[in-house]
């Protein structure tokens, strides 16, 4: 990236409880002049997996801001970030004998204008995508008994069976006392776009319908976030469905598209 120009950024967040789900487990939180975005998708019953998600995104947060306004962002620190989430829904299920066995997925993102790189952190099957090119990649990998039949070739992702499967997670935020977070890093480019998701988007719609919204959309974050979340909805919102967006442009280009 030509270090001349400087990167710009906005970002929207859309969480909806569905068509079928009495309560909204996920959550997501930006704190978008830090760069800072995080998705948490709950799980565990009564009201575990919504205490789990806003545990982990709150302490994911508080972690980051304080490293984004003291010192250099690094994979360490993500990785120390979601090992706080993780202590904190941990400790708190341990303290209350109805939350026990809650946990959550995360997954988060810090824009680093001055490198020209974005951090990228997962646990989970909660997702982070980029659009970039008129071409979306997927930049996880889910930790999921489905993903990791499907990668050894035990079973057809979109046959019959895989539905029985669908949810069940090999990694989680706050089940136990550590959790191994994914993170990479990605050199950002002008008009990238990058979209955090939960299970419920994803659930609804293929890449090739989330590719179209971002093309179209991904400019304006506000109106593509809300029109994935209205598409999902749409196909039945079995799920709770969440996305955040973020996108970038360069000096001199930052318009009425990122309004």
């Amino acid at each position: 990236m030509d270090q001349q120009q400087p990167m710009y950024w906005r970002m929207a967040m859309v969480s909806h409880v569905g068509r079928v789900r009495v309560r909204n487990e996920d959550y997501v939180c930006c704190a978008e002049e830090m760069g800072l975005a995080v998705l948490t998708d709950g799980m565990g019953g009564h009201a575990g997996g919504a205490v789990a998600s806003r545990l982990a995104a709150e302490a994911w947060m508080a972690h980051m801001q304080l490293v984004v306004a003291q010192r250099t962002v690094d994979a360490g620190e993500l990785r120390a970030a979601v090992a706080a989430a993780n202590q904190s829904v941990f400790d708190e299920a341990q303290r209350d004998p109805f939350l026990q066995h809650m946990g959550t997925t995360l997954a988060g993102v810090c824009v680093c204008p001055s490198s020209g790189r974005l951090l990228a952190c997962h646990v989970g099957d909660s997702r982070i995508y980029r659009w970039r090119s008129d071409v979306l990649d997927c930049l996880t990998r889910d930790h999921s008994v489905l993903r990791e039949q499907s990668d050894a070739g035990m079973i057809d992702p979109l046959g019959s069976g895989s539905a029985a499967l669908r949810g069940l997670l090999t990694r989680a935020v706050g089940v136990a006392v550590c959790v191994e977070a994914d993170v990479a890093d990605f050199p950002l480019q002008d008009g990238d776009i990058y979209l955090l998701c939960s299970d419920g988007l994803t659930d609804m719609l293929p890449d090739a319908e989330i590719a179209d919204v971002l093309g179209a959309l991904g400019g304006a974050p506000r109106l593509a976030a809300e029109h994935l979340v209205d598409m999902a909805n749409d196909r039945g919102g079995v799920d709770n469905v969440s996305v955040v967006i973020v996108s970038s442009r360069r000096a001199g280009r930052l318009g009425t598209e990122l309004d």
